[in-house]
């Protein structure tokens, strides 16, 4: 039955080939005839025929008579010079479906006349811009449809803009009604030109026939529908099949009508792919149209690849075999439906295997890596928090607050990546590494409980700062908020990645206070910075830094983190032990602290008094000085020990600088011990903006010499600028913190190096100590308002605070209390009155300008100018270093 069926089909078949060809033909010579007349109507034009644009009663000398006449006159009026192109067009399309069976949808045809159309328009406007004006014509070279188009285009796009979109229109034109390919067409050019040069270079497989073969090719490939590049695919995939047999073993295949040339419509998809795979076929096996070449005896296409394929393919023993992870890489392809022949494999391996090699077998070193914690000591409460936590058991004359009174440390679960993350963020990181240039080796990932380490090794010859410049792509690449770049690790090789953790752990300042090593520190200046990047507490000694300074932008947590400073201070030194000047430009952040019997003096708000008491810590630093060279000891470590000593004996010291016609006293006083003073300042760009260059000068001199007088400073400020950071306070502040930053110059600013731009804010920040030129990674400890009057309130309950009002009290004649005796000295040197009169003179007064001109030393020349202005002569610098003479000149 089913023969029967197949032989009433081909009859059915067969009937309906022929009565399609006898109605081609026919329409072909209708087609042939029309164009041939149209074309000797259009030659035999004479604009004296009657016609549509001519009114007459004459006859018509037209070659084809009146309707010749009717329809030149219609096409040159409409077209001009295109007239004759069009039925060249017709005549080429007749030609075009002739050679091949037309198709039957009817919006091929709205297509094709839409791309008559196209070629038509553009063609008559062009012509209607080009130098051939046709004065022979009736309408002009472009005709009514070229000069109209012109006439809309040229006001909305001008000259070039018309032409371009025409030139345009044009090759869409062709596409669309002739079925042109241009990229068939270059292909064709670049055949030809390759060809040429070859028979010039006198290449051995080329001779003059391969111009011509280049040329008669067209055909085959505009008919099949394939470029030279699918022929060479496909050839290749003929080779790959008979690779294995003998040279001359395989015999010549029979050449067949049905496979004589790849079928139109033949294409490998991905179900064809996928089934091939899953049945243990090659892919290749199963696409139609590499069974149609395999069967194609005729050797034309190797000569049209563009390389030499004469010479006889390598045996088994010289195929380069693909390493494993390439062969893992093609069985991954062909599951996605992609397509790795084995001879495209051979002719990139030579450039790509290299690369890939390292990379794969960093990837299965990744796999196979050792996941560390980072060394993190055991941590216990220490004894004192132990007995704070019981509360009311032990509760006595402890001169310090409770550690009770901050909140207890908060578990917010697992902190960190999976083991599974890990692995697969080191793949990613060795992968985009590897897309920027650099080769890597993950050595050790070390998590921790804010950020996770990757320790790297790179490939030798790459430059620590090539992976450091890209951070910032990594943290794109690697879809994280920010990446730090260590670029050296004290006592290893490698280099560290340092990115977030999903689940941040919160490090709260008791957390940190109940640590064993706060406990066991004996400094009175002990600070808790927080925890490193393993969870072990930063505890560090103020005395040793002997100044710190801190800097931040807004929001990156500077404030919490000197609160933090301040509480580690107060849980650690009782008023004896330790006294505080604060000062808070702002009014917000010191304030609460404001009744607490460690102050010398209230919250400092007012700038001027701020001066005031940098002036008054320089006049006890210099007092503080004279008593310990009375005392013979070289810092007040050794003043305390030795005045706690003769106290505890019995015998107390007298204060070597007493002078009985100073006092109402016949006694001298007894020394006591002298307490620690640490000067917070907040924000001091407001300061140095107010007052001018003279804190520089007072901040400078106090870091330089107070060290051991026991005079330290804490400096905050979120404007990490060099106009406030100077290069004077930096070389005498080394120890330095930075928190998040948002340029790489401002991290420069603080640390002289970047990285704090890489932060992560909420108190993350780069610590540098004392003596040490890296910088160590911190996590704040956070502590809330609450803890802070908490703490505060407690303090306030055990004592009052003994102010000095002489810290911010200024005279009417400006001088501070205990300074006086320098301008008692200006005012005694033989040229203060030459100074005084040349300034009131001038009308200007700068140390620099009497300096000039006395003659004389800067420092000679500055005490003057303080002098004058502690008589009133002139005025305190103004923010920019200026004084205004207020003294009138002498008569």
């Amino acid at each position: 039955m089913s023969s029967q069926h197949s032989e009433i089909d081909n009859k059915q078949k067969n009937m309906s080939d022929d009565g399609w060809r006898k109605r081609h033909d026919i329409g072909f010579l209708l087609l042939t005839l029309g164009c041939v007349l149209l074309f000797l109507a259009l030659i035999s034009y004479d604009p004296e025929d009657v016609a549509w644009s001519v009114v007459g009663s004459g006859t018509a000398d037209n070659s084809i008579g009146r309707v010749g006449a009717y329809l030149a006159d219609f096409l040159l009026h409409g077209l001009g010079y295109l007239a004759f192109a069009f039925p060249a067009l017709i005549m080429a399309k007749t030609w075009l479906l002739f050679r091949k069976a037309p198709a039957v949808e009817g919006r091929v045809w709205v297509l094709r006349a839409s791309g008559l159309l196209l070629i038509l328009i553009s063609l008559a406007a062009l012509a209607d811009v080009s130098i051939w004006r046709g004065e022979l014509l009736p309408a002009g070279a472009g005709g009514i449809i070229g000069e109209g188009a012109i006439a809309l285009m040229a006001p909305l796009f001008g000259f070039i803009g018309s032409v371009s979109i025409l030139i345009i229109a044009l090759a869409l034109g062709l596409v669309l009604f002739l079925e042109f390919s241009w990229l068939m067409f270059f292909e064709r050019v670049g055949g030809v030109a390759l060809s040429f040069v070859g028979c010039i270079s006198g290449n051995k497989n080329t001779d003059s026939r391969s111009v011509e073969k280049a040329g008669a090719t067209a055909h085959d490939q505009k008919t099949t529908g394939d470029s030279i590049f699918r022929k060479a695919f496909a050839f290749v995939a003929k080779k790959r099949a008979t690779g294995t047999q003998e040279p001359g073993s395989a015999s010549k295949p029979e050449v067949t009508a049905s496979n004589s040339g790849l079928p139109k419509n033949s294409r490998l998809d991905a179900q064809s792919v996928v089934a091939a795979s899953d049945a243990g076929k090659d892919p290749l096996d199963s696409f139609e149209g590499f069974s149609a070449l395999d069967d194609h005896g005729d050797d034309s296409l190797v000569s049209d690849l563009p390389w030499d394929v004469s010479k006889p393919e390598p045996g088994p023993e010289a195929e380069p075999k693909p390493a494993p992870a390439a062969q893992a890489r093609n069985e991954e392809a062909r599951n996605e439906g992609a397509i790795p022949t084995q001879a495209v494999a051979a002719r990139e391996v030579p450039k790509t295997a290299p690369n890939n090699d390292i990379i794969e077998n960093t990837v299965a070193d990744v796999k196979s890596l050792k996941i560390e914690p980072l060394e993190k000591r055991e941590s216990r409460p220490s004894d004192r928090a132990k007995r704070d936590l019981q509360g009311k058991l032990f509760k006595g004359n402890d001169p310090l607050p409770s550690i009770a009174l901050l909140d207890p440390p908060k578990s917010d679960g697992k902190a960190g990546f999976s083991e599974e993350r890990l692995h697969d963020l080191s793949e990613l990181l060795v992968q985009k590494l590897a897309d920027f240039g650099v080769k890597i080796e993950v050595t050790a990932v070390a998590p921790g409980p804010v950020i996770t380490r990757f320790e790297i090794q790179p490939a030798p010859g790459v430059k620590a700062s090539k992976i450091s410049n890209l951070a910032k792509d990594l943290a794109r690449s690697m879809a994280m908020v920010a990446v730090r770049v260590v670029e050296v690790i004290p006592g290893k090789s490698v280099m560290g990645i340092e990115v977030p953790n999903e689940n941040r752990a919160m490090v709260t300042l008791g957390e940190v206070l109940s640590s064993e090593d706060y406990d066991k520190s004996k400094s009175p200046l002990t600070l808790a910075l927080g925890h490193d990047i393993a969870g072990n507490p930063v505890i560090t000694d103020l005395a040793k830094m002997p100044h710190l300074l801190v800097a931040g932008t807004t929001g990156s947590g500077k404030s919490v983190g000197v609160n933090a400073m301040l509480l580690s201070l107060l849980f650690k030194s009782t008023p004896e032990e330790l006294r505080l000047i604060l000062v808070d430009p702002k009014m917000l952040e010191l304030s609460v602290y404001e009744g607490i019997p460690h102050l010398l003096t209230p919250v400092i708000t007012d700038m001027k008094e701020a001066a005031s008491g940098l002036r008054w810590s320089v006049a006890e630093m210099e007092r503080r000085y004279q008593l310990m060279a009375a005392m013979g000891v070289r810092n007040i470590a050794g003043y305390n020990k030795k005045v706690k000593d003769a106290i505890e004996a019995g015998t107390p010291l007298a204060d070597p600088l007493w002078q009985i016609d100073q006092s109402f006293d016949t006694t001298p006083p007894t020394l006591e011990p002298l307490p620690y003073i640490v000067i917070v300042v907040d924000e001091f760009a407001d300061m140095m903006m107010m007052v001018g260059k003279k804190v520089e000068e007072l901040i400078a001199r106090i870091a330089q010499k107070a060290r051991a007088a026991g005079i330290h400073m804490i400096l905050a400020t979120q404007r990490p600028s060099v106009d406030v950071i100077t290069g004077l306070i930096k070389a005498n502040v080394p120890t330095r913190i930075a928190f998040q930053v948002s340029s790489k110059i401002d991290s420069r600013t603080i640390l002289d190096q970047g990285g704090a731009e890489q932060l992560l804010g909420h108190g993350d920040m780069l610590f540098m100590p004392p003596g040490n030129a890296l910088p160590e990674r911190v996590h704040g400890a956070f502590v809330d308002d609450d803890e802070v009057h908490r703490v505060v309130a407690e303090w306030k309950q055990r004592g009052e605070p003994d102010y000095i009002e002489e810290i911010t009290q200024v005279g009417e004649d400006g001088s501070v209390p205990g300074m006086g005796g320098d301008d008692a000295d200006g005012e005694k040197d033989d040229l203060y009155d030459q100074a005084v009169a040349f300034v009131t003179e001038s009308g200007k007064c700068s140390i620099s300008s009497v300096q000039r001109k006395l003659r004389i030393g800067y420092n000679r020349a500055a005490r003057l100018v303080e002098t004058m202005e502690a008589a009133g002569v002139v005025s305190p610098p103004a923010h920019n270093g200026s004084r205004e003479v207020i003294a009138p000149p002498p008569a």
